[in-house]
């Protein structure tokens, strides 16, 4: 048994909680120790990686009882890639984010530090988990600490709040309604249990189960059209808390509904015949790819355009779990973790834009010309990532799946990631227009914070140096995903899948 799983979940829980306290006595304590813990669980992450490269699969039960009783912790390579991920891209997003966060959360860092540590807390545990219920308390974890993140930014941020709690609180009783058919149906709730007991289950509780988990988690993962709450939630939030969120949150249940589906129902070729609901989560992803990236188009905020590109880009990767073949698979992990990336930079950018040169909106982009050449180089990579050029790691998501589409035949699939490809090199040009070739300079927004500096706009910095470190990492980390995409596909990803894909 080994204790990397338990410390690796304990880090940022220990650390919220210090958080919490400490930041009473003085306020930078709380950056301190977020940034303390999310490094700290990094590192741990990483060697834990090692590890499982060296000797395989990490099991860690917890309170003395062995599965499938007792509440299990595993760590394989695919839950390596994601902790990693997880860890990794909230500590380089603390680090970018300080001036963001002294003049958009000013007077609540406490409370900021401590929730995105809870937040971080509650999807390391869905991500390493091994019981179906666990994931429950976990994905309610982290539910509560993005509702709570959510509701405490610009008027009318408790309004988005609360339509995310409402909405989010129905996706995760109809979650915890589908693990209730499963363990009607099985009699366990321990993931690899359940998988061994599918094959006895009474196909109706199976199927129903595997239905209600897939629209509870649809949900958290905001695919069409059950996407109404994130671009409310991200566009009303601090731009911190925005950027946290749309970075990882959506991707970890989209992780979730991955392991559910095919290391719990498909672990032995789908002893339950799931061919409808594979075909309905296909035509919601492809759907979502079209109609998500029309609405984005169709933005002028930015952080509103950002979301809907989300809600695109998580069509994607419904669409290549849909197809529930090898490539399809390898596409969808890819391209979360790619999308995980992508959203990260731009929030990033986004966050800079507002607080450092009052800019919330396309039209007032024409403001960044020849003052900001970092970050419109930061979104031009990211943007061509999005869009999917080679070398950069947005292509290989997208070329995977298009494979696996060509595999099955499934022709309007293909159309739609085609398609969909054409609409987001629309909204990225629509962005990178004013950046790089408008000739009309806009006023600049009255709806910013105030300068962090007493200079006037035309001479501020572009940003801070952990902003500049941060910003740098996420696209070199976009670059090498690219680069390493074959190694990264045969140690990370392919070596996880289960037997038969």
């Amino acid at each position: 048994m080994s204790l990397f799983p338990i410390l690796i979940f304990l880090v940022p829980f220990s650390g919220a909680l210090l958080c919490a306290m400490a930041g009473w006595w003085w306020g930078h304590a709380a950056r301190l120790i977020a940034l303390a813990s999310l490094g700290l669980m990094t590192g741990l992450a990483v060697a834990a990686g090692g590890e499982v490269l060296a000797t395989g699969t990490l099991h860690t039960h917890l309170g003395g009882w062995a599965p499938p009783l007792g509440i299990e912790f595993v760590m394989d390579p695919l839950t390596v890639l994601m902790t990693v991920l997880v860890s990794g891209s909230a500590f380089l997003l603390l680090v970018g984010l300080r001036d963001g966060t002294r003049l958009e959360v000013e007077g609540r860092e406490t409370a900021f530090y401590a929730l995105t540590l809870l937040l971080v807390t509650g999807m390391t545990g869905m991500v390493m988990t091994g019981d179906l219920f666990n994931m429950f308390v976990h994905l309610e974890v982290t539910s509560l600490s993005a509702y709570a993140l959510t509701g405490a930014g610009r008027p009318g941020a408790a309004r988005a709040g609360l339509r995310y709690l409402l909405v989010g609180s129905l996706g995760a009783s109809l979650y915890l309604l589908g693990v209730g058919f499963v363990y009607a149906g099985t009699g366990t709730l321990n993931m690899a249990d359940v998988a061994a007991h599918l094959t006895h289950a009474p196909p109706d509780l199976a199927v129903m189960g595997a239905a209600l988990i897939t629209a509870g988690l649809g949900v958290k993962m905001a695919l069409f059209p059950l996407h109404g709450w994130m671009p409310p939630a991200y566009s009303a939030s601090t731009t911190p808390a925005a950027a946290v969120m749309a970075a990882l949150v959506t991707k970890v249940a989209a992780y979730a509904l991955l392991r559910i589906l095919f290391w719990v129902y498909g672990d032995t070729g789908f002893a339950i015949d799931l061919s409808l609901l594979l075909t309905a989560l296909g035509w919601a992803g492809a759907t979502a790819i079209v109609v998500g990236g029309v609405l984005a188009f169709a933005q002028n905020d930015l952080r509103r355009l950002f979301a809907y590109s989300s809600v695109s880009q998580m069509g994607l990767i419904a669409v290549g779990l849909s197809l529930a073949n090898r490539d399809g698979l390898t596409g969808a992990i890819l391209h979360l973790a790619n999308d995980t990336l992508m959203k990260a930079a731009l929030f990033l950018a986004a966050s800079v834009l507002f607080t450092r040169f009052g800019v919330s909106r396309i039209d007032q982009l024409g403001l960044l010309r020849g003052r900001a050449p970092w970050t419109i180089t930061v979104m031009a990579l990211t943007g061509a990532s999005l869009i999917g050029l080679p070398p950069l790691a947005g292509f290989f998501g997208k070329w995977y799946v298009l494979m696996g589409a060509l595999d099955a035949e499934r022709w309007v699939f293909v159309a739609a990631i085609l398609a969909g490809t054409l609409i987001t090199a629309g909204y990225v040009f629509r962005i990178m227009e004013p950046l790089l070739f408008a000739d009309k300079t806009p006023a600049v927004s009255t709806t910013a914070p105030a300068p962090s500096s007493e200079e006037p706009p035309d001479s501020r910095s572009e940003g801070s140096p952990g902003y500049l470190a941060a910003s740098a990492g996420f696209v070199l980390a976009l670059i090498l995903l690219g680069l390493l995409n074959a190694p990264v596909v045969t140690h990370f990803v392919r070596a996880a899948l289960p037997e038969g894909f």
